[in-house]
């Protein structure tokens, strides 16, 4: 069963109203509640919330911190799975109140989200030091590609919401992964460390997903980033693949689309830092056309330049 309804507002732990602003009644009841609960029990039953980001021409967001004093909780935030607005899909599914929150605020107007991240900061919703960049999620950066093996992957850009995800695929890797990846035999991936990859400013570097689908949800399997360098116009490039995913093509994906995207963007060539025992990395950059520059402490600068 899949129930379609809409709400008046909703706040960051996912619980919202249909009947009341405040104080404000607006309607009754009605069935959304039973309709809400009944889809979210149902075998492969989905909830779906989907309403305007504003409200009162713009002036208000009807994604809020909290509901406001003396307005009706028509549905629980446990029965809440998906919530739709204009500017995407936060899925609350399992979620906790923190990855909730960060959720509901992705998908928020873009002029509200800045206070909605200090309101989570002053309730205790997310972490204090949490970061947040007003640079849009950018959908055209969006792709379904096919890897030489046949596997077809959903590449997009990294959200505010995704550092579980990320968290997950980190700690997902190998202890070799790991080392190649940051050349230290760091164990651990805590917050402060993760948000540096989902809050980067999308209108200068650039963070690219690469998902399968399986049991409904998404799961990471290879993750590139690259950093501008305004200097000299080349971009710093990075890829990991997850280990069960590696040798099937996967990262010589990530590469190519990463390299489409930063000659739209005017970059006039990558550079990458690799490890000298690192050889499945430095065989397929060197395929995709890399060469080495200088060697330092146990690593090799690789540059490629486009118009070569």
């Amino acid at each position: 069963m899949t129930a379609l309804n809409t709400a008046l507002e909703i706040d960051l732990t996912g619980q919202g109203t249909a009947e009341s602003l405040g104080g404000r009644f607006c309607g009754g009841v009605g069935g959304e509640a039973e309709f809400i609960r009944g889809a979210a029990a149902s075998p492969g039953g989905r909830s779906i919330l989907a309403l305007p980001s504003t409200r009162d021409g713009g002036s208000a967001s009807r994604i809020v911190p909290r509901l406001g004093p003396g307005a009706s909780a028509t549905f629980h935030r446990c029965d809440v799975r998906y919530v739709v607005t204009e500017y995407g899909i936060a899925d609350l599914r399992g979620k906790s109140v923190r990855d909730r929150a960060m959720s509901l605020i992705g998908i928020s107007h873009p002029n509200f989200r800045s206070w909605l991240v200090e309101e989570a900061k002053r309730l205790s919703l997310v972490y204090q030091d949490q970061v947040y960049h007003p640079a849009l999620y950018r959908e055209d950066l969006e792709a379904w590609r096919t890897t030489r093996t046949g596997l077809s992957i959903f590449l997009r850009p990294v959200r505010i919401s995704d550092e579980p995800l990320l968290k997950e695929f980190f700690y997902s890797l190998s202890d070799k992964s790991l080392y190649r990846r940051f050349a230290s035999a760091r164990k651990d991936m805590p917050h402060s460390r993760i948000q540096e990859f989902v809050t980067v400013d999308l209108s200068r570097d650039v963070v690219i997903l690469g998902l399968v689908f399986r049991d409904g949800r998404e799961h990471l399997i290879g993750f590139a980033q690259y950093s501008r360098n305004e200097r000299d116009r080349l971009a710093e490039l990075a890829v990991v693949v997850r280990d069960d995913y590696q040798r099937q093509g996967v990262g010589t994906l990530l590469h190519s689309y990463m390299t489409d995207l930063a000659r739209k963007s005017g970059i006039a060539g990558f550079t990458a830092e690799v490890l000298e025992d690192n050889l499945p990395a430095l065989r397929l950059i060197e395929k995709m056309g890399f060469e080495a520059v200088e060697a330092e402490g146990g690593a090799k600068e690789m540059r490629l330049i486009f118009d070569n």
